[in-house]
This record gives structure tokens, sequence and C-alpha cells, in this order.
């Protein structure tokens, strides 16, 4: 007992000293290891055009990885390489089987996506899930993970060479190709993935921009940052699974200086995402054919409602349903005015219903439009809120379970954390009518604020 007892102190000594030294935290500044976009759309007219920026003067190793909207399946993502103060960019269109990703970009990928890559429906193509065709890629949202840092330091020639083909010279990198060589059978990251990497330092900032042509209007949205999410490197096959967000220390740090260990790298992500409501601006109709979509993404719930078993794990309470393509979380929505009126949405406002009593979110990107809304599409996520008793004003999102819990298993502050760990945004366009005999719609983002349970 006695040898249980220290072995436990010196792990949570340890365990407290890496805390203080590398625990991952949500950077308001837009700066990090990890990029969290909220969504990407090609439904209603939308095409999505996604920014990776390197800030720094380093060669970076990045996980692209895009997930589809309804239970976060990976449809694609690949290796990609971004020499000192590198921009990638990508758009993400439809297509008449589903979607795909295209780039004019020349930084290097691994594998190529040349004229454009269709996303894959593998993953969920043979489950007994309800919706398993192509149009399930069309919505999602995407992770950007940086894997390491190339060390510029390193006399091998194989990482010497692989630095040369990455540098970008006259707008052009040196050989893309050997850097995808580097990865088949035989080459030398294949049979060595660490082989002058070091541990990811961030630096990266993103963001997503819905464009729709025919209407004359640009949505945008930053990536959610999170800095010091792993202390090693984290370099991987292109085609991967791995890494994910699991991969990163299982230590979370708060704006306040406080730290809590967790059970797991989800887990430690979870919590510095964590809210207990969501809060923005909404408007439609009032003269100026006002549309309003709320987008909530729960970027780490695959790795709490996805178990194999009929429980789900904290802080999510409902495990996916194949039979109905959902794992619901209750919600309250309170809705106010401008001149302070409430008024609180029940059930018989929503449509379609959720697959259970109440008002739910069942995917991992939602949309949440107002009344007869339709900006950023949805068909397989979106949610309509009719008879809306306002049309401009503010609305608070809750996250109703007593058991949207996440509890630390150490650090210096073991409180548990209350509600989901959430992003997004509104978005909202009006149209002012006709100017000069032309189109006039303006549209506009606003990240949602929010609530925490402790003072983080």
């Amino acid at each position: 007992m006695k040898t249980s007892l220290a072995k436990a102190v010196a792990l949570a000594a340890t365990l407290g000293a890496a805390a203080s030294a590398h625990a991952v935290n949500h950077n308001p500044e837009g700066l990090g290891q990890v990029l969290l976009y909220p969504i990407y759309s090609s439904e209603n007219g939308q095409y999505s055009a996604i920014h990776v920026t390197n800030t720094t003067n380093q060669y970076k190793a990045v996980k692209v990885r895009f997930l589809e909207g309804m239970n976060s399946q990976e449809v694609l993502d690949f290796n990609l390489y971004l020499s000192p103060f590198d921009v990638w960019t990508g758009v993400v269109t439809q297509t008449a089987s589903g979607a795909k990703l295209t780039t004019a970009d020349t930084s290097c990928t691994a594998g190529a996506i040349g004229a454009g890559l269709d996303f894959r429906t593998t993953l969920f193509a043979s489950s007994a899930d309800s919706v398993k065709d192509g149009s399930r890629t069309r919505v999602g949202h995407v992770e950007v993970i940086e894997m390491g840092q190339i060390d510029q330091a390193s006399t091998d020639g194989n990482v010497v060479a692989a630095r040369n083909a990455i540098l970008h010279t006259n707008g052009v990198p040196g050989n893309c190709e050997l850097v995808r060589a580097a990865w088949r059978t035989g080459g030398f990251w294949r049979a060595n993935p660490g082989l002058g990497m070091l541990p990811p330092a961030g630096g990266l900032y993103g963001s997503v921009t819905l464009v729709n042509v025919e209407n004359g209007t640009e949505i945008a949205a930053d990536a959610v940052a999170l800095d010091n999410w792993a202390s090693g490197h984290q370099h991987n096959l292109p085609g991967d699974e791995a890494p994910s967000l699991n991969a990163g220390d299982p230590v979370a740090t708060f704006k306040n200086g406080s730290d809590s260990v967790f059970a797991s790298g989800f887990d430690a992500v979870s919590a510095v995402l964590m809210k207990q409501d969501l809060v923005n601006d909404y408007a439609y109709g009032a003269g100026l054919n006002a549309q309003t979509d709320w987008v909530v993404t729960f970027p780490t719930k695959r790795a709490y409602v996805n178990t194999g078993t009929t429980v789900a794990n904290p802080p999510f309470t409902t495990v996916w349903d194949p039979a109905t393509s959902s794992a619901c979380e209750p919600i309250t929505l309170t809705i106010w005015d401008r001149e302070e009126r409430e008024n609180v949405v029940d059930e018989d406002q929503i449509s379609p219903r959720p697959p259970v009593p109440g008002i739910a979110l069942c995917h991992e990107t939602n949309v949440l439009s107002i009344e007869d809304s339709n900006l950023v599409g949805g068909q397989h996520v979106r949610n309509q809120l009719d008879d809306m008793p306002f049309q401009t004003g503010w609305m608070r999102l809750g996250f109703a379970a007593p058991t949207n819990v996440l509890t630390p298993t150490g650090g210096s502050v073991t409180t548990p954390l209350l509600g989901l760990p959430a992003i997004g945004f509104a978005a909202v366009q009006i149209q002012n009518g006709d100017v000069g005999g032309l189109l006039s719609n303006y549209a506009a983002s606003y990240l949602h604020k929010g609530t925490t349970s402790r003072d983080l």
C-alpha cells in the first residue's frame, strides 16, 4: 500500500510539472499548433476556401483532415509541408456524388491533390447508418494539426533534401515529388517518421470563407487556435487517422493560470473548449430579407459517442445511433429582442423534430436556421427554428443535461467543468433591394460568445 501511494504521489507530481511546462490552451490571439475550423460547406451554392498560414521561419509538417458533419468520420486527410512564412489554400466544392477538394497552391502535399480529390465515404459506406452516401460529405468541419517542425540544424542528407524540396524559390517548391516519395515503401520517412523532426511549436493560423457566387456574398470565420497541444512530434503517414486530437498531452491550462490533468488528450482539448452556453445575434425578415444560420460544432464529440457500447463518455450523454444517424444532446434556447422582451423556444418550433423529446443538437457540425434561412446548407445536419416572435435580437443556447460534466484527474484545479466543448458562429445575410440594377446582398459572421462553469 505504501509503495502504491508513493507511486501515486510521484505520478501526480510529474503530471503537475507537465501541466506547468506544457499544457494545451485556447489562444485567443489566433495562433497555435492546432486549428479547428467550425465548418466547410459545398451546399446551397456555397464553396469553401480553406486557408492555413505559417507565420514562423520554420518548416512545418501539418496534418489536414476533413470530417463530415454528422459523426466526424474522416473523409479526407493529407500531410501538408509549409516552408517558412508559407500559406496553403484549398477549395471544397460540390460534385454529383458528394464533394471534393481542389487547389492551385504549390505548397508540398503528400499525397498529391492534383486536379482534385473526391471526399471518401470509406468509413461509413458499409456501416448500419441510415445516411451513408456521398451527400454526407458535403458539410462538415476541418482539423489542422501541426505534427512537428523539420530540424533546420540537421545535416542528415535526407533531411536537407526534404527542406530544399519544400522551400519555395520564386514561388515554387523545390521538389514536392521527393516529399511524397519519402513516404512510399523504401522512403526515408516511411522507414523513420521521426527523422529530422522536432516538436510542434505553433505559429499557425487559419480561416474558412464560404463564397456564394450567385448571391454575390462571402461569409468568413477564423479557425479556433489551440497552442501547446503536444510536447513531442506526431509525424505520421499521409492518409493515416493519426495524429488525432487525442495525441496531445493530457493537460490543459486556462486563462486564469490554473491547470488540470485529464484522462486523455481528447479530454484536455475538450476542457479548453467547454462552454455552459453560447450567445449571439440573429435577424430575419425585418424589411431587409435578413437570414441567419447558427453553426455549432463539437470538434471532439466523436471520442465520446462512438464508444461501441450503449453508454456515451462524459461530457456527452448519448451514443451514436446508426438507425437515426444521430447522437442527441438536449439544449435550451432563450431569445430576447432588442428591447429586453424574452421568449423561450419550445420543441414545437423545431423542424425537423430530433429523434428524442425536446430540443437537441444531434450531430457534430450542426446548423440552426432562423425561420426559412438556408445560408450555409446542411442537408443532414440542419434544424429550422420557426415561429420566432422577434425578428431581431439575440439568443442563448444552453447545454441542458445535468451530466454534461468533464472531470479532471489532477492538476492545480480539479473542479469539474460543466457544459460541452463547442465552437461556431452566426452567419447573417441581408438584402438592400435593387441598387442601380445590381444585386445588393451583404453577409457577415460573428463568433459565438459563451460562459464557462468556473473562472477559467
